[in-house]
């Protein structure tokens, strides 16, 4: 009797921990945050003045909010809204009301830094992304001759 009160206690316990498992898949997660951080991508090439680029950016990232992982879900889905959010209004308005538009966007924003900063670190860390943009270096023309 106790016998089978144990194992159905094992069971359940095995089944309630087994629930807990990661079930998103991190690889396709990290290949859709691969994309849309591309150069090329249309997050990173739309224009204000052209909406189908815009929806095509928030095509992109509402793919990267799908199912991220258990460990990043939380600040994907609030980076996701709030550059959804912030890329909608921005649109809709006209080019020299956008720096007032964005700025009604700051406390949002600063509200979601630790999100921003954890999806970012997750980014280069887990997927290997370099978010690190290389800018051009100017150099100085060196004299050939030093001395004069």
């Amino acid at each position: 009797m106790f016998r089978h009160i144990f194992i159905i206690a094992l069971v359940v316990s095995l089944t309630f921990a087994c629930s807990g498992e990661e079930t998103s898949d991190p690889l396709a997660f990290c290949e859709n945050f691969i994309t849309v951080a591309a150069p090329d991508a249309p997050l990173n090439t739309f224009d204000f003045n052209n909406a189908e680029s815009i929806e095509k950016a928030i095509i992109d990232l509402e793919n990267l909010s799908t199912d991220p992982p258990e460990a990043i879900a939380q600040s994907t889905s609030q980076v996701v809204d709030l550059y959804r959010d912030i890329l909608e209004a921005l649109v809709a308005s006209a080019p020299d009301d956008r720096p007032m538009v964005l700025l009604e966007f700051q406390d949002e924003i600063n509200e979601s830094i630790s999100s921003i900063e954890s999806l970012e670190n997750y980014g280069e860390t887990v997927c290997g992304i370099d978010f690190d943009e290389k800018l051009p270096q100017i150099t100085p023309v060196i004299p050939l001759d030093l001395n004069n």
